[in-house]
């Protein structure tokens, strides 16, 4: 039988170790607690507020740069979650002049949803007249003629009903061939996961993607070979068969 002195001294000590065992859990869970993300998403219209289809968007902000996405059918995008900041982004569609913006996620706490209105580029160009030497584009129509089964050629005209933003946009809906957003600007060519050797007015540009060595406005015609069956003996590369060649004539030599 206890004393009451002895219930005293048990009670105290039960005192003392339920605080103490609390404080040990508490200590723990600042750690196991992670960074909260919210979604950026939108919807990419024209200038009469009617949805963009097919639109790229690509994160530019360090640490999220190259994450991309298109619009769907309803102009409509979602490129993921982020932390709070400020993200930088662009977007462009062909026809349409590119944007590069500014975004702050998580502002007020709330996930971040906004409308992009892009401007249409003016259809009708006006006409520049080729002021290379004649000879190449002699040699470009030869080879249209003679060897148009073998790739795709296009002269100064149909680039410029075209249209295109970059010279890679040209190679769009051509079977094989991938188009995809290219971090540092522009975008990359790739045929069966292969990089096409690109060279202007017959110089090759190792390594190089087509956006980053010429502007659709400056070529006066550009011939394309999946492989390489029907390219011109003189530019193919022995390492380079199944990549692709892409021959670039540029207005001015």
């Amino acid at each position: 039988m206890y004393s009451r002195k002895t219930c005293f001294f048990a009670v105290c000590a039960l005192a003392v170790l339920i605080p103490q065992f609390g404080r040990a859990q508490e200590s723990g869970s600042p750690g196991t607690s992670a960074a909260r993300t919210y979604s950026f998403t939108g919807i990419v219209t024209d200038p009469s507020r009617e949805p963009i289809f097919n639109a790229d968007l690509v994160v530019l902000t360090p640490g999220g740069a190259g994450r991309s996405t298109s619009t769907d059918s309803r102009g409509h995008f979602n490129l993921g979650e982020f932390t709070a900041g400020r993200l930088s982004f662009r977007v462009r569609r062909l026809g349409y002049e590119a944007r590069v913006m500014d975004v702050q996620i998580g502002a007020g706490g709330q996930n971040t949803s906004i409308e992009i209105a892009l401007t249409t580029i003016p259809a009708e160009l006006a006409k520049v007249f080729v002021t290379g030497a004649p000879g190449r584009l002699n040699q470009f129509f030869e080879r249209r003629q003679q060897r148009g089964a073998f790739g795709r050629f296009l002269d100064q005209e149909e680039i410029r009903r075209k249209g295109p933003q970059f010279a890679s946009d040209l190679f769009r809906n051509v079977p094989g061939v991938s188009v995809k957003t290219n971090p540092s600007g522009g975008n990359a060519i790739r045929i069966r996961n292969c990089q096409p050797m690109v060279l202007i007015d017959g110089q090759r540009s190792p390594g190089a993607e087509l956006d980053d060595v010429i502007s659709p406005s400056d070529i006066a015609a550009i011939e394309f070979y999946p492989s390489s069956a029907g390219a011109p003996a003189q530019y193919l590369e022995r390492g380079n068969r199944l990549c692709g060649l892409i021959l670039v004539w540029t207005k001015n030599q």
